[in-house]
């Protein structure tokens, strides 16, 4: 289907099963090429002969082929061992020949002497080409095509072959080869007889289409008219986009022709009446233009895409009446308006007679089968479809054409399914170019055995059969805005938004099979889907289906409606199957279709965000971004309150005491959460997450659920809170001591747990009535009555609590003990309580035991190391009180303490809601949820981890990516240019700018967590704190009376009345500025393009180079035409200078090439590459040549990312502060001269400059020296050398250091910009060496400058090293080390500099060996310090300890600019 030139053009490597069919299918085309090639000497009257070049891979292949070759209609001669060892050259000896059969290696020695050329043939076969790929060493014919053939500008056609059996072509990577030989692969397959012939699979390329700025004047025309959208939606203006870029100018003014005709004669109300006239008049102003396809003429107005499209069609006319198409289009819109372009008079197609088949989901089974008839019959002879109809059993067609790429292998099998097998052609468009499209294609086509198997079965019907794992379907979803106007069934993803339509049904239940069976640990059985015809006489149809899901999901089989065709039984079958996972929470938002990410469509999910930020008045650099929340609590209304999804938390016991479970239960089904850590006073523990299955409750159940989430709510926050059931998203219940989980359980993919039946609904309702009940009671034993409970001492709701720690039978109320202060004054328990409670009428038993309480903490940000309980008050705790004086809260102990924990949990949860919503959105789950969560989290987050670490790592792969693209798409520039232009990609505001283009920035946790704000989700303007919440304030002011009073009743978060002051209704108050913001992140610019680097590195961690390439473009930065890492060697091809040496560059000696080589332990496949990475500026003299620059430019980012990588996972825990002085010791110029020197090879550096020359001898001299003091220090010290090359006084030559970055670079690009051997020459070189070198102790020559700079990198303002005062003279000197007033090291010696060359070592070996050290004693980077600092001890300090979760300074700066410019 390709022109005959362009097909000759390009070369071709064809991938084949078995040696006899690679020589059937050579001889086929070597001798259709000969008779063509004499026929074209005939008809021209050339003289010149031309012949076959065939290349075998060894010499004794030789004489094999060319009997195998040897033909009656064409002649072989074999250029062997014998003539080429012959003084003279004998190949005019063979030339005569058809086809001349040459060894590689000997083909390589005589185009280097000058005795043969490659212009002498007319096509070059390479056989046994996987032998090439197995080598890692340059192979002969990789040398020859790229010293020789790459510099002919009109080469002979290439044909490799590689022999591979069927079952290795999945993992059989030929980018080696394709980029080499500049060819495109093709798998050809010999089936059995009985197999399914596939259909011949056809690339034909388009140009590319850009429209003129003129093209777009209707666009604007039609929106000029209804600018308020009174008519004319979003989606029209979408779709007219769309319809411009596929097909063109005239396609676009036919678009808006139906638009106008549909919108003008459909009823309105008299408001828009003015608004359609005047699309009545610009419908009459409409040109009538007729369809130009002609490229050359300048009044063609279809696209390129068209054009092309025109002509393959036109090659099917001699089919005559038998011809059958399908075109694919991916938008419904386009579908239309190609099908009617198609059938125009002007398009040359008169045998065509088009339709634009469209099936709705509510479509009539009579209309299927008209128009499947009418395509049958040959009344439409050419159908146009979009993917929504993929699955309709259409009569199979000669053409399946794919106007647009899908990267989606069922879409590929319903491709096959279409097609007429081996008798017809599956045609697939790509832009010429487009390196994106390249990638699809190459991956859509890439299919292991059994994929291969189940695509042949279900083109021959065999439909009952589940698809192998590897089966690929894209997360786009079927149908587009197009359809939003008709009425859709679908299922709601309450996570992500997405919905769930009846034709995404099939791609959704293979994915989640698929993922199932990756990830289960359980016995899951066969899943299998069931199609039948049963003539039962229901007027429905007779067609029925049944789908199997795995049977560890305990899910029955899921059994369809009677249809009356094929794909509605299948459609209904499978979507109530999906309901059915879905509503027991086994496919979630990972299986959902998701539309395009769009941040500049606000009808898109990031659409919307951009018009609201906003600028802070003290800096530009610093942007205020709404906050995202996450989309599940907002869908969750949309679920009925009467069906709960439970979700069970289960925390290790935390600071020694132990945690009941609670079980969180969400009006929608909560997707998994991963298991995370909690921190309290130095304590940590792990909350377990385990899902339940969702279950039905009663409206008694619904209110008792209602009254205890409001409980729960009110005593964590000592607030009024009422909320109705039905304004609530969530709700906690606890569970009793019989649920367990089971041993083992993996979550959502084994059997889930039945979690309603434990609930004890009694104990939920008394906490629903009443708050406290009395601890005594003559019903129940103390004992009884005061295991695991929680108690007050007054009967009052908002007040302090404290857990019972004992019963004191050695105590009674007449006791006096030492160990209470608040009693000391008084001579036992009894006489204080006469004397501090009013209306005190005395007790009924005076000789009662009494109980041993402790203070239940407020509720706290649990989410960080440095969590911590208050600063205790001044006054003296409570720490004995009368049982009969006591009530008891009814919710137990260990369940209240992991409600305790619930608010930091429920934020947490909201943060792993958001990272779900934008992996699955944006990057289409392909980075790791808990990486990208570090990623996005900022220090002033205050969580266990931030992104700096990966934005270390981030920063470094984004430099080497930027490096690549600039190196092979700016082939002539030299190293400053190329250091500019990658400012352009890697600099803070470009990357900012990305993030705010694609609309990453709301999600992005920069804000704290505030625990006396949280309150559960709920609907908005939800919560009642009317006069009942009046009342329960003022009943709680009232009990304070006087001072005696409060002594024993401690109110937490007390109403300020500073807010009903005289200061102006319009002056918010704090605490309402503090809830506002909580809506807006305000960041600076630099932080935002911190997060992006960290993404980068977190997508790195995730999948390696291709899945950090692929989130890169996501993030839109500018790498243009790049889709895969290949890319880049595939554009170096593209332009030869990119790739090669420049033609002036030096030549080695043998002996210089291999010292080298053996120094980095890899080949160089390109000697003239390693030739430029040697040689100075100087060597040319003052002319124009190639020095390592360029090579300089690249080894440099490489070696610098691969330097961030081994210390980055070498030291998992340690601070960013350390991986940058780490990392900058390491690529230092002074490390890098000084293993120049170490491997030697300095010695091999070309330069013409005597000066130079010298400098490099004396630095070289005086290095060893160095060298050899050091090494003689460490032995008798008994430690590791260090950083020898400090000391010298001397700066080294920088063309040392530059060696290495250009050897590196050059090797590099050799290996087609993979790490292959620069992989090997760092692990075994370049590693050891600074790794015995270069350690953070040795970072400078004084460790204590060492220490300081660690410190300063980590944003630490308290610290000092400190020399204690001795009480006599000539006493060891004593030193610490103090970081926050905390002494982390301490050394004593005589001499105070050898005392703190001690103390710094020590400290540095503290912070190395304990990573979290600094994390818990230094809360400089959170704005915590300069709080405590001013803090007094006072009564009044109290109330700033609670608020000490308080927004950061910067942000109440930016609220009140904010504010003071809207007043």
């Amino acid at each position: 289907m390709q022109d005959t030139d362009e097909y000759a053009r390009c070369a071709v490597i064809a991938v084949v099963e078995s040696h006899v069919e690679k020589l059937k299918f050579l001889r086929s085309l070597i001798g259709q090429r000969v008779v063509e090639q004499k026929s074209t000497r005939s008809a021209d009257g050339a003289q010149s002969h031309r012949f076959v070049l065939f290349i075998v891979d060894d010499n004794a292949s030789v004489e094999e082929y060319t009997a195998e070759l040897e033909n009656d209609d064409f002649t072989v001669g074999a250029y062997t061992v014998a003539l080429h060892t012959s003084n003279i050259n004998q190949w005019p000896s063979v030339l005569y020949n058809d086809i001349v059969v040459v060894p590689a290696n000997m083909l390589l020695d005589s185009l280097m002497d000058g005795n043969v050329k490659l212009s002498q043939a007319h096509l070059i076969v390479i056989s046994d080409a996987q032998r090439i790929i197995l080598m890692n060493i340059s192979h002969p014919i990789l040398r020859i095509m790229t010293d020789f053939y790459a510099r002919i500008l009109d080469g002979p056609r290439v044909f490799a072959t590689v022999t591979s059996a069927p079952e290795r072509w999945a993992s059989l990577d030929l980018t080696r080869l394709e980029i080499a030989f500049r060819a495109q692969s093709f798998f050809l397959a010999t089936k059995a007889a009985n197999s399914w012939y596939g259909p011949l699979e056809v690339v034909v390329e388009y140009d590319k289409y850009i429209p003129q700025e003129s093209d777009s004047e209707l666009n604007s025309k039609v929106r000029d008219v209804d600018p308020g959208s009174l008519l004319l939606r979003t989606k029209h203006f979408r779709t007219a986009r769309r319809v411009l870029h596929e097909l063109g100018l005239l396609a676009v003014d036919l678009y808006w022709r139906h638009v106008l005709d549909e919108l003008c004669g459909s009823t309105t109300a008299e408001d828009v009446d003015a608004v359609r006239q005047k699309l009545s008049q610009l419908r009459g102003c409409l040109p009538n233009r007729t369809l130009v396809a002609s490229r050359s003429s300048s009044a063609c107005n279809v696209s390129p895409k068209l054009a092309r499209l025109l002509e393959i069609l036109s090659a099917y006319e001699e089919q005559g009446p038998g011809f059958r198409g399908i075109v694919f289009s991916r938008d419904r819109g386009v579908a239309r308006i190609l099908a009617e372009l198609l059938s125009s008079p002007h398009a040359g197609l008169p045998f065509i007679r088009p339709l634009a088949f469209y099936l709705g989901e509510s479509h009539e089974a009579n209309h299927e089968l008209e128009l499947c008839r009418a395509f049958e019959e040959g009344r439409h002879n050419l159908l146009v479809l979009t993917r929504c109809n993929e699955d309709v059993e259409i009569p199979q067609a000669s053409a399946i054409i794919s106007y647009d790429l899908f990267e989606d292998h069922l879409t590929y099998a319903y491709f096959h399914a279409r097609s007429k097998g081996r008798h017809s052609h599956l045609i697939h468009m790509v832009e010429r170019g487009n390196n994106e499209q390249r990638r699809m294609l190459n991956h859509v086509e890439t299919v292991d055995a059994d994929l291969r198997g189940w695509i042949a079965g279900f083109a021959q019907g065999e439909n009952n059969a589940i698809p192998p794992k590897t089966l690929y379907t894209s997360l786009d979803p079927r149908f587009n805005d197009e359809d939003e106007g008709e009425h859709r069934e679908y299922i709601l993803d309450p996570v992500t938004s997405a919905r769930l339509h009846k034709p995404d049904a099939e791609a959704a239940f293979y994915r989640f099979v698929a993922t199932f069976e990756q990830q289960a640990v359980w016995n899951q059985g066969t899943s299998s889907i069931t199609l039948e015809e049963i003539d039962s006489g229901n007027v429905n149809g007779r067609y029925r289906c049944t789908v199997t899901p795995p049977k560890s999901t305990g899910i029955p089989d899921v059994v369809g409606p009677f249809c009356a065709t094929k794909i509605q039984a299948k459609r209904e079958a499978l979507y109530r199957a999906c309901q059915e996972c879905i509503r027991l929470g086994y496919m979630d938002y990972r299986h959902f279709p998701q539309l395009p990410w769009c941040s500049d469509d606000p009808h898109s999910p990031a659409g919307g965000s951009l018009q609201e930020v906003q600028t802070a008045n003290t800096s530009t650099g610093t942007h205020g971004y709404p906050r995202k929340s996450p989309d599940f609590w907002a869908n969750s209304p949309k679920y009925p309150v009467s069906t709960l999804y439970p979700t069970v938390v289960v925390p290790d016991s935390l600071a020694g005491e132990s945690h009941a479970p609670v079980v969180i239960l969400t009006r929608a089904p909560l997707p998994q959460i991963p298991n995370f850590l909690l921190f309290f006073a130095g304590a940590r523990a792990t909350a377990h997450f385990y899902k339940g299955v969702p279950f039905q409750i009663s409206p008694v159940q619904l209110q008792a659920l209602r009254g205890y989430t409001n409980r729960v709510v009110r005593s964590l926050t000592n607030k009024p809170f009422d909320c109705r059931a039905e304004s609530l998203l969530c709700f906690f219940a606890p569970l009793a001591p019989s649920w367990q989980p089971l041993s083992g359980a993996p979550g959502f993919l084994g059997p889930q747990l039945r979690v309603g039946e434990h609930i004890p609904w009694d104990s939920v309702q008394l906490t629903a009535d009443y708050f406290a009940v009395p601890l005594w009671s003559n019903l129940t034993s103390l004992d009884d009555s005061a295991r695991d409970a929680v108690v007050q001492d007054r009967n009052v709701e908002f007040t302090m609590r404290h857990f019972l720690v004992k019963v004191r039978h050695d105590l009674t109320p007449l006791s006096k003990v030492d160990d209470s202060p608040r009693e000391a004054e008084y001579p036992n328990f009894l006489e204080y309580c006469k004397a501090r409670r009013k209306d005190f009428e005395g007790l009924e038993d005076e000789k009662q035991p009494m109980i041993e309480v402790s203070a239940v903490p407020g509720v706290l940000n649990n989410l960080h190391p440095m969590s911590a309980p208050q600063t205790p008050p001044a006054k003296a705790p409570l720490k004995y009180l009368i049982p009969e004086l006591t009530y008891k809260f009814t919710i137990p102990a260990s369940t209240f303490r992991t409600l305790w924990l619930i608010p930091s949990i429920m934020t947490r949860i909201d943060s792993y809601l958001l990272v779900k919503e934008l992996d699955a959105k944006l990057f289409h789950l392909s980075i790791h949820e808990q990486q990208l969560l570090v990623a996005l989290s900022t220090r002033a987050a205050w969580t266990e981890s931030n992104y700096e670490r990966l934005e270390f790592l981030g920063d470094a792969f984004l430099k080497v990516i930027a490096s690549n693209f600039l190196y092979v798409t700016m082939p002539n520039a030299g190293e400053g240019a190329l250091h500019n232009a990658r400012q352009s990609i890697i600099g803070n505001k470009i990357l900012h700018d990305c993030a705010m283009r694609v609309g990453i920035c709301p999600y992005i946790q920069h804000k704290r967590f505030v625990p006396k704000l949280w309150q559960p989700p709920h609907t908005p303007g939800a919560p009642s704190t009317g006069a009942q919440s009046q009342q329960q304030d003022q009943s709680h002011t009232a009990g304070k009376g006087g001072d005696d009073v409060d002594e024993d009743v401690e109110m937490a978060d007390a109403e300020s009345s500073e807010g009903n002051g005289a200061k102006g209704k319009q002056k918010r108050s704090k605490k309402q500025r503090q809830m506002d913001g909580q809506n807006t992140l305000w960041m600076g610019d630099k932080i935002v393009a911190d997060v992006v680097e960290a993404i980068l590195a977190a997508a790195f961690l995730s999948g390696g180079h291709e899945v950090a390439l692929r989130a890169a473009k996501r993030l839109q930065i500018p790498l243009p035409n790049v889709a895969q890492w290949t890319d880049f060697a595939r554009i170096a091809a593209e332009h030869p200078t990119a790739q090669h040496a420049h033609p002036s560059v030096v030549d080695l000696r043998l002996d210089t090439v291999e010292a080298v080589q053996t120094i980095v332990g890899a080949i160089f496949s390109r000697p003239a590459l390693l030739a430029q990475a040697l040689t100075h500026g100087s060597a040319f003299g003052g002319t124009e040549g190639a020095s390592y620059e360029r090579l300089e430019f690249i080894g440099d980012a490489v070696l610098d990312f691969l330097v961030a990588r081994h210390i980055f996972e070498r030291h998992p825990h340690l601070s960013p502060g350390g991986l940058t002085l780490l990392k900058g010791a390491m690529v230092s110029n002074r490390a890098l001269a000084a293993f120049c020197v170490h491997a030697g090879l300095h010695r091999h550096l070309v330069l013409a400059s005597d000066q130079l020359a010298n400098a490099i001898a004396k630095y070289v001299e005086a290095l060893e020296a160095r060298r050899s003091r050091e090494y003689e220090l460490a032995t008798r010290e008994n430690r590791l050398p260090g950083q020898y090359w400090l000391d010298l006084p001397m700066e080294p030559p920088k063309c040392l250091s530059d060696v290495v970055e250009s050897v590196i670079g050059a090797l590099y690009v050799c290996d087609s910009f993979f790490e292959v051997g620069v992989g090997r020459f760092f692990d075994a070189v370049f590693k050891p060496f600074m790794d015995a070198h270069v350690r953070l102790q040795t970072l400078s020559a004084n460790p204590k400058v060492t220490l300081l700079e660690l410190l300063q990198a980590e944003g630490c303002q308290q610290h000092a090293v400190i020399k204690i005062p001795q009480d006599r003279q000539n006493a060891p000197v004593h030193m610490e080390v103090h970081i926050h007033g905390q002494v982390v090291a301490s050394a004593t010696d005589l001499s105070a500099a050898i005392a703190t060359r001690k103390v710094s070592l020590a400290a540095l070996d503290a912070l190395t060996n304990d990573p979290e050290l600094l994390a818990r004693i230094c809360d400089c980077g959170s704005g915590e310090s300069k709080k405590q600092h001013q803090q007094q001890p006072s009564v009044k300090s109290d109330e700033v300890m609670q608020d000490e979760e308080a927004e950061a300074a910067e942000v109440e700066e930016a609220m009140e600019a904010i504010e003071e410019g809207e007043l």
